[in-house]
């Protein structure tokens, strides 16, 4: 990766985080969260650009491994900060959330609809659109239970 995509990453990450310390205010979590949330949001978005692109991984398993990074940073961060880690996930997983994939998939399914014959090609592209945006969703929920299932408390945390 040369510097000026290595810049556009870098400034990619930070508008992440700056959407995620957005749906961090809309989900009213505590004020002293709110710099964790927006690092868990750029963490997650910088995984999973670096892996798909440089490592060449898949956008699945990139948002796999993006989710299940910030719910390792989640769970540190909350026992840091003394709140639960879905507090600190939630925002931090809203930049991987596949908005324009599933978009794509509901025109294919409008436009499949609105056929007047069955043509394989609307259905296969309906079809694989519908099963990479529920792979990446599984993905996110996957790669965020992980980490909480691992460091399960045994004690309350207060």
């Amino acid at each position: 990766m040369n510097d000026a995509n290595m810049w556009l990453l870098v400034q990619n990450a930070f508008w992440a985080g700056i959407a995620a310390l957005g749906f961090a205010v809309l989900f009213n979590v505590p004020v002293r969260t709110l710099l964790a949330c927006a690092v868990c949001g750029a963490i997650a978005y910088a995984t999973r650009t670096l892996l798909a692109t440089s490592a060449g991984l898949s956008m699945e398993a990139a948002t796999l491994a993006g989710a299940t990074l910030v719910g390792f940073a989640a769970v540190l961060f909350s026992r840091r900060l003394h709140v639960p880690a879905p507090v600190l996930v939630m925002p931090g997983v809203i930049p991987l959330i596949p908005g324009a994939l599933a978009f794509r998939t509901m025109i294919d399914l409008l436009n499949l609809s609105a056929a007047p014959a069955a043509d394989e090609t609307l259905v296969a592209i309906a079809a694989v659109n519908s099963f990479k945006t529920a792979l990446i969703i599984g993905a996110i929920a996957a790669g965020v239970a992980i980490p909480s299932l691992i460091f399960r408390r045994r004690r309350p945390m207060t």
